[in-house]
């Protein structure tokens, strides 16, 4: 083996975005193996049931307040050298030696105090917001009790996964994207194996969801050791010992709550629309639904990998001033991220329609106008979310701005044209949303904050995705009309 070829494989690696890539890959064969199954053996209630759980358990997001982001991005100035945690500029000073170590341990200190409060406010939220929303989709199965211990079994888990990301957080913070990643990958289709064979055995949606459980449970203990393995232990050597510390809960909290209120108006509301809908379509319509928001969401996912593997190390480029390093890296990692988002959208539309009806799946696939219609406003969507992430490695969130006026133009526009058009109101209540208000006002600050212009920064970052999703819909268009 060469020497070159041997730089190569440690580069892969080491690499967060290819370890990135390799997890959500993985996670993504459950697309091909384990979808085709549920398809195949549930009917038209459970597949949505199954959807519908894994949209509520998305929510969980909310109750974390947006304290996910800006732990895992205090933590990232830490290892810079930071000697606080505030608003970033030019001037900020670092200490020369590395990481501040003091620093990280008051961190963690904080992180555990709050999540362990939040973390019984999702119980709490589960139990009677979350179970009020099953009723009438369990209703609609003909295994009602066993659908109900699934949900309480969801519970559970999901409550010890929501504290264990004090883990997920320290890790991501230190920036070792490509280790967890590459665990992530393991654990993913140790989860996909698992749940082929309980498919096969037990043939139901309990069994699926035990299986699917498992592993959320295994990935927890996952995080918990590699947590105090990284960096020669040094987890176990940091400060815990600290007192509540107001003043430093607010540094936390005022960034974190404009986060929180920022997934609330665009995730959230997009997630409770959907759990709303639930509550009065059809058992078709809410599976056919259903299952073109986890494929949507599944490509996004996957697309998220070359930029979002990469924020930990903005962040640290920031905090140390490198400005003109920061805009290369982001510029890639967005051109990557809108490419695979692009062309996994285009697979899906082209093939998705064709793959049901060879598997005889009871689900159909969403009108082609609907799917394109999501692809859109999902694709307008990451082109602000990008830049928001961007500008807010210096620290000061916007986002809750952005989202809490996009996400008012969304319940309006929503509001206004369901009762027209039906579930064509949503994708077009969200580019109300994103084209009215979000988009521009994210990418705005972002560019300031780089200190470039619009098409000097995106025809590196957007252009060619763009143009070939035009294309695609102009080959479309004339396919079907």
């Amino acid at each position: 083996m060469s020497l070159s070829h041997n730089k190569l494989v440690l580069r892969l690696w080491n690499s967060p975005t290819f370890n990135t890539w390799l997890s959500y890959s993985t996670r993504t064969l459950s697309l091909f193996i384990i979808l085709p199954l549920i398809l195949k053996q549930f009917s038209e209630g459970e597949v949505a049931l199954w959807y519908l759980f894994a949209t509520v358990i998305s929510l969980q997001s909310l109750a974390d307040m947006g304290f996910r982001m800006t732990f895992i991005r205090v933590i990232s100035y830490a290892m810079g050298g930071a000697t606080d945690i505030k608003t970033f500029t030019d001037n900020t000073p670092v200490l020369e030696n590395g990481p501040n170590w003091l620093l990280l341990g008051k961190i963690f200190h904080m992180m555990k105090y709050i999540y362990r409060r939040l973390t019984v406010l999702l119980f709490l939220l589960f139990l009677v917001f979350g179970s009020l929303s099953m009723i009438r989709p369990i209703s609609l199965v003909e295994k009602q009790d066993a659908a109900w211990i699934a949900w309480g079994i969801i519970i559970i888990i999901s409550c010890i996964k929501f504290n264990g990301a004090i883990y997920s957080n320290f890790l991501e913070g230190l920036n070792k994207i490509a280790l967890v990643r590459r665990w992530e990958s393991l654990t993913s289709i140790g989860a996909i194996l698992t749940s082929i064979i309980f498919l096969l055995i037990f043939k139901s949606l309990l069994s699926l969801v035990i299986a699917n459980q498992f592993w959320v449970l295994v990935n927890f203990f996952r995080d918990y050791k590699l947590s105090h393995n990284v960096e020669e232990g040094v987890f176990k050597k940091l400060n815990f010992n600290h007192q509540f510390d107001k003043t430093f809960f607010m540094d936390i909290w005022k960034p974190a709550w404009r986060s929180g209120l920022s997934g609330f108006m665009s995730n959230g509301l997009s997630n409770i629309t959907s759990i709303l809908y639930a509550q009065i379509g059809t058992a078709t319509n809410i599976a056919a639904y259903m299952l073109a928001l986890r494929l949507i969401s599944q490509i996004k996912d996957v697309s998220m990998a070359p930029f979002y593997s990469k924020i930990p190390s903005l962040a640290r480029l920031r905090s140390q001033g490198k400005i003109a390093e920061l805009v290369r890296s982001s510029q890639k990692g967005m051109f990557l991220s809108n490419l695979v988002f692009v062309i996994g959208s285009i697979t899906v539309g082209v093939f998705g329609d064709i793959l049901l009806r060879a598997i005889n799946s009871d689900v159909q696939f969403i009108d082609i106008n609907l799917w394109n219609l999501l692809v859109v406003a999902y694709f307008v969507h990451r082109y602000g979310a990008m830049h928001i992430q961007l500008y807010i490695t210096t620290n000061h969130i916007i986002s809750h701005v952005a989202d809490g006026i996009s996400g008012i133009i969304f319940i309006v526009a929503a509001v206004l044209l369901m009762p027209l058009i039906d579930l064509y109101a949503i994708p077009l209540a969200m580019l109300a949303g994103y084209l009215g208000f979000y988009s521009w006002y994210a990418a705005l600050y972002s560019y300031r904050s780089i200190k470039v212009k619009f098409w000097e920064f995106e025809l590196k970052a957007g252009l060619i995705p763009f143009s070939i999703m035009v294309l695609y819909f102009i080959v479309i268009n004339f396919i079907y009309n």
